[in-house]
Protein backbone atom coordinates (compact mmCIF):
# COMPACT_ATOMS: atom_id res chain seq x y z
CA UNK A 1 0.00 0.00 0.00
CA UNK A 2 1.38 3.43 -0.64
CA UNK A 3 1.58 6.08 1.52
CA UNK A 4 -0.18 9.60 0.66
CA UNK A 5 2.38 12.11 0.53
CA UNK A 6 0.75 15.01 3.45
CA UNK A 7 3.34 17.62 2.00
CA UNK A 8 5.46 17.80 5.16
CA UNK A 9 8.34 15.05 3.61
CA UNK A 10 11.51 16.31 3.23
CA UNK A 11 11.67 16.90 -0.64
CA UNK A 12 15.33 18.00 -1.58
CA UNK A 13 15.05 18.02 -5.29
CA UNK A 14 13.19 20.93 -7.29
CA UNK A 15 12.42 24.31 -6.91
CA UNK A 16 13.80 25.83 -3.60
CA UNK A 17 10.73 26.59 -2.48
CA UNK A 18 9.02 23.31 -2.45
CA UNK A 19 11.85 21.67 -0.92
CA UNK A 20 12.01 21.16 3.02
CA UNK A 21 8.64 21.58 4.91
CA UNK A 22 6.65 25.01 4.95
CA UNK A 23 7.76 27.22 7.74
CA UNK A 24 5.56 28.94 10.28
CA UNK A 25 3.92 31.20 8.58
CA UNK A 26 4.65 34.12 11.19
CA UNK A 27 8.53 33.31 10.49
CA UNK A 28 7.73 33.57 6.99
CA UNK A 29 5.79 36.84 7.18
CA UNK A 30 8.28 38.19 9.65
CA UNK A 31 11.08 37.27 6.36
CA UNK A 32 8.92 39.08 4.43
CA UNK A 33 8.51 42.02 6.09
CA UNK A 34 12.38 42.72 6.53
CA UNK A 35 12.62 42.30 3.17
CA UNK A 36 10.25 44.86 2.07
CA UNK A 37 12.13 47.00 4.79
CA UNK A 38 15.45 46.18 2.87
CA UNK A 39 13.48 47.67 -0.81
CA UNK A 40 11.61 50.15 0.83
CA UNK A 41 15.74 51.41 1.94
CA UNK A 42 16.63 50.96 -1.82
CA UNK A 43 13.78 52.97 -2.97
CA UNK A 44 14.51 55.93 -0.56
CA UNK A 45 18.33 55.68 -1.87
CA UNK A 46 16.98 55.88 -5.83
CA UNK A 47 14.94 59.35 -5.32
CA UNK A 48 17.79 60.70 -3.16
CA UNK A 49 20.11 60.18 -6.32
CA UNK A 50 17.35 61.17 -8.35
CA UNK A 51 16.78 64.23 -6.18
CA UNK A 52 20.71 65.42 -5.88
CA UNK A 53 21.22 65.02 -9.23
CA UNK A 54 18.19 67.16 -9.94
CA UNK A 55 18.17 69.43 -6.90
CA UNK A 56 21.33 70.02 -5.48
CA UNK A 57 23.37 73.41 -7.25
CA UNK A 58 26.00 75.14 -6.67
CA UNK A 59 28.66 71.75 -6.42
CA UNK A 60 30.84 70.75 -8.95
CA UNK A 61 29.24 68.65 -11.53
CA UNK A 62 31.18 66.06 -10.91
CA UNK A 63 31.14 65.46 -7.04
CA UNK A 64 26.95 66.03 -7.83
CA UNK A 65 27.52 63.16 -10.05
CA UNK A 66 29.85 61.27 -8.09
CA UNK A 67 27.36 61.41 -5.29
CA UNK A 68 24.21 60.45 -7.03
CA UNK A 69 26.00 57.57 -8.93
CA UNK A 70 27.07 56.26 -5.58
CA UNK A 71 23.49 56.52 -3.68
CA UNK A 72 22.45 54.55 -7.00
CA UNK A 73 24.80 51.97 -6.55
CA UNK A 74 23.70 51.45 -2.80
CA UNK A 75 20.34 50.95 -3.89
CA UNK A 76 21.16 48.48 -6.22
CA UNK A 77 23.04 47.03 -3.71
CA UNK A 78 20.43 47.35 -0.71
CA UNK A 79 17.65 45.54 -3.20
CA UNK A 80 20.05 42.91 -4.38
CA UNK A 81 21.11 41.95 -0.65
CA UNK A 82 17.93 42.46 0.66
CA UNK A 83 16.73 39.83 -1.74
CA UNK A 84 19.45 37.52 -0.89
CA UNK A 85 18.68 38.11 2.22
CA UNK A 86 14.99 36.95 1.87
CA UNK A 87 15.50 33.54 0.02
CA UNK A 88 18.09 32.09 2.40
CA UNK A 89 16.75 32.64 5.75
CA UNK A 90 13.38 31.63 3.82
CA UNK A 91 15.26 28.55 2.43
CA UNK A 92 16.54 27.72 5.57
CA UNK A 93 13.42 27.65 7.38
CA UNK A 94 12.33 25.23 4.80
CA UNK A 95 14.64 23.06 5.84
CA UNK A 96 14.89 23.47 9.64
CA UNK A 97 18.33 25.25 9.83
CA UNK A 98 19.75 28.04 11.61
CA UNK A 99 19.27 30.69 10.15
CA UNK A 100 23.21 32.09 9.92
CA UNK A 101 25.08 34.72 9.61
CA UNK A 102 26.59 36.89 7.04
CA UNK A 103 28.67 39.89 7.29
CA UNK A 104 26.08 41.85 4.84
CA UNK A 105 25.58 44.86 7.30
CA UNK A 106 29.25 44.99 8.43
CA UNK A 107 29.43 45.92 4.16
CA UNK A 108 26.45 48.23 4.20
CA UNK A 109 28.33 49.81 6.89
CA UNK A 110 31.24 50.48 4.84
CA UNK A 111 29.13 51.77 2.11
CA UNK A 112 27.30 54.37 4.23
CA UNK A 113 30.57 55.49 5.92
CA UNK A 114 32.25 55.85 1.98
CA UNK A 115 28.87 57.89 1.52
CA UNK A 116 28.98 60.14 4.45
CA UNK A 117 32.52 60.99 3.56
CA UNK A 118 30.88 62.08 -0.26
CA UNK A 119 27.98 64.14 1.34
CA UNK A 120 30.56 65.75 3.80
CA UNK A 121 32.82 66.61 0.58
CA UNK A 122 29.34 68.00 -1.18
CA UNK A 123 28.45 69.95 1.76
CA UNK A 124 31.98 71.20 1.98
CA UNK A 125 32.24 72.94 -1.14
CA UNK A 126 29.13 74.23 -1.29
CA UNK A 127 28.65 77.88 -1.32
CA UNK A 128 25.65 77.81 2.20
CA UNK A 129 28.37 74.65 3.95
CA UNK A 130 31.28 77.16 4.40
Amino acid sequence: MAEESNGLDDRRTGAWWAQGQEPDYRATLANERTFLAWSRTALALLASSLAVLQLVTGVPEALRLALSCLLAALSLATTVLGYAQWRIRQQRMRMGLPLGHVPVQAVLTAAFLVLTGVVSAVIAVSPGGR
